[in-house]
């Protein structure tokens, strides 16, 4: 993972330290928009010759009368075509330049739009969603949505489109995670609430949406089927104690928190 080839793109970028990885745009978001724009284009343009043959067809053998019947069915199929390549064509489009180059210190993040440097030291959160697609009981695969944001309001969601995005943002938690574990974990020991999205967390409680529940009445904090759950020491859970686990930035650190600092089992 160390020194891999950069594209020429991210020469700009400095203060990151030695390059780790590249990460491209996948090829089928690339290519096969392009493929698609142009088989679909092809279409509609064939289609809409063959309409004009037809008609044209049509008016030699019966005169003007039948040229709206002849037109409309390809002028439609043309254009509902001709649609479809216009989408395909800004998928490419909006793919063409993409990609994720990591670093020792950060890592940049290159769109149609340009070039963003994004230092460890800026980040503030991250937040996983992870669905597992089936279609008729049969796996079909799998999604994955992680949103970042940082110190310069900046946001930014990192998706399927990149390629390896599962290493990609397993390589980011592991950089961030000793920075952004160190703020709440002093935050936490000064006495304050720590916030998670939707969950907070203090020496005192736990709060999830809005209720709060003692840590001496929590048996144990964890996540079932993507979804955050607090347990009672007499069994059972919390009546709405739960968060859906894609709602919660930095999850891994409020997991930890609660394991070493309150002492419970969390995860």
């Amino acid at each position: 993972m160390d020194n891999p080839q950069i594209p020429d793109a991210y020469l700009p970028v400095i203060g990151l330290g030695a390059s780790r990885s590249y990460f491209p745009v996948r090829k089928w978001n690339r290519w096969g928009y392009l493929v698609m724009f142009l088989l679909l284009f092809a279409g509609a343009l064939l289609v809409f010759l063959f309409g004009i043959y037809d008609t044209y067809v049509a008016y030699r053998q019966h005169g003007p009368a039948m040229i709206d019947d002849k037109l409309i069915g390809p002028l439609g199929i043309a254009f509902f075509l001709f649609a479809l390549g216009l989408l395909a064509g800004w998928g490419a489009f909006a793919n063409w330049k993409k990609g994720v180059a990591a670093y020792e210190r950060g890592f940049a993040y290159n769109d149609r739009k340009g070039l963003q440097v994004w230092p460890w030291e800026d980040m503030l959160s991250m937040t996983s969603a992870i669905t597992r697609h089936y279609t008729n009981g049969i796996y079909t695969g799998t999604s994955h949505v992680y949103t970042l944001s940082n110190r310069q309001n900046q946001r930014l969601v990192i998706s399927n489109s990149i390629a390896k995005v599962e290493e990609l943002a397993k390589f980011i938690e592991e950089n961030i995670f000793p920075l952004l574990y160190g703020r709440a974990a002093d935050q936490f020991n000064t006495g304050q609430a720590v916030v998670f999205g939707p969950v907070a967390v203090s020496k005192m409680e736990i709060t999830i949406g809005k209720k709060a529940y003692p840590w001496k009445d929590v048996k144990e904090v964890s996540i079932h089927q993507g979804v955050l759950k607090v347990s009672r020491k007499d069994g059972g859970w919390f009546s709405g104690a739960s968060a859906s686990a894609s709602t919660i930035p930095n999850l891994r650190v409020l997991l930890t928190i609660i394991h070493q600092a309150v002492g419970l089992k969390a995860g």
